[in-house]
């Protein structure tokens, strides 16, 4: 068995060596990390150059030639080069307890057992939100976000993501999947979700394995979805809301001109629903939503929805 965990760096050398550390520090050792640095202008390629150095048995630095342009593209770029048995994907800002490693990749042999490494598998985790200083916000992402590790089925993820990438480990199978992702997907995370719903199994551990950090730079922050302030931002905010519900239409057709081969005809029946919403009238779109269970998960997301379909 090898692990490999690939980290995407850029600006981050304020939390990086903590970050490091928590790696170096799991009791699960059989692993290596991979580093792909996108043309940072701070310390992170020297502080980083230092550990891989000191750590050559467990870590590679990779720096770009180019920007990427985005954390998506550069952990893109990472998958595309590996070809591990299991993948995990790690923010640079985060902390990992301890036992991270060891309980994913208990549930992971648990649903290879059930159904076979054959078979495209997706394993991730709860998170605790934590401050830029590490004092805990929340005991778990789930909760606050007003999320459901349950709704993993294809119609939910086409919609709504809830898979966590720093959390996220992955077999070869579905590596051998994902090997060309369009620039519709909106991030990773998400299209590897929908690529194991579609085409395996999604599971989740429940117990939180990474220490999230909540700072002025965070690409994709949490925000508590319970809070009445949140609520309001959302419903204020329409415009986003329906720039991000646009997104999902374009991401499930990239999805489908990909794999429709390989769909089930339910599958395919069910993302042509999905990508065709705006081509009818309110009515039809109501209708087809609550046919397929195409709704989003919380009050304001589903304000959004129904403004906006």
């Amino acid at each position: 068995m090898m692990i490999t965990i690939l980290m995407g760096t850029y600006n981050g050398a304020k939390f990086i060596a903590e970050q490091i550390e928590s790696i170096l520090s799991q009791t699960e050792k059989d692993w290596k990390l991979i580093i792909s640095d996108d043309c940072s202008t701070d310390a992170t390629a020297s502080i980083v150059s230092k550990y891989a150095e000191a750590y050559q048995d467990k870590m590679t630095f990779i720096v770009r030639d180019k920007p990427s342009g985005s954390a998506k593209n550069n952990f893109i770029h990472m998958l595309s080069l590996y070809e591990s048995e299991y993948i995990m994907t790690c923010d640079q800002d985060d902390v990992w307890l301890p036992t991270k490693i060891e309980l994913t990749m208990k549930k992971m042999r648990e649903m290879e057992d059930k159904f076979g490494k054959e078979k495209p598998l997706l394993v991730h985790t709860d998170l605790k939100i934590v401050d830029a200083n590490l004092k805990v916000m929340a005991d778990s992402m789930f909760e606050y976000q007003n999320l459901d590790s349950g709704c993993s089925a294809l119609n939910n993820l086409i919609v709504q993501n809830i898979v966590t990438g720093c959390t996220m480990m992955i077999n070869r199978c579905l590596l051998d999947w994902i090997r060309d992702v369009p620039e519709e997907s909106i991030m990773h995370d998400w299209w590897l979700a929908i690529t194991a719903s579609a085409f395996g199994h999604i599971g989740f551990v429940k117990e939180p394995t990474v220490l999230y950090r909540q700072h002025s730079n965070n690409e994709v922050g949490a925000k508590s979805a319970k809070s009445l302030s949140y609520n309001l931002q959302r419903l204020m905010e329409l415009r986003k809301s329906e720039l991000t519900l646009r997104k999902t239409y374009e991401q499930a057709k990239a999805f489908l001109d990909i794999y429709e081969q390989n769909l089930s005809v339910e599958q395919s029946v069910m993302i042509k629903a999905y990508t065709s919403l705006t081509t009818y009238g309110k009515l039809k779109r109501i209708y087809l939503i609550n046919k397929y269970d195409f709704w989003k998960i919380g009050f304001a997301r589903r304000c959004g929805q129904i403004f906006f379909i």
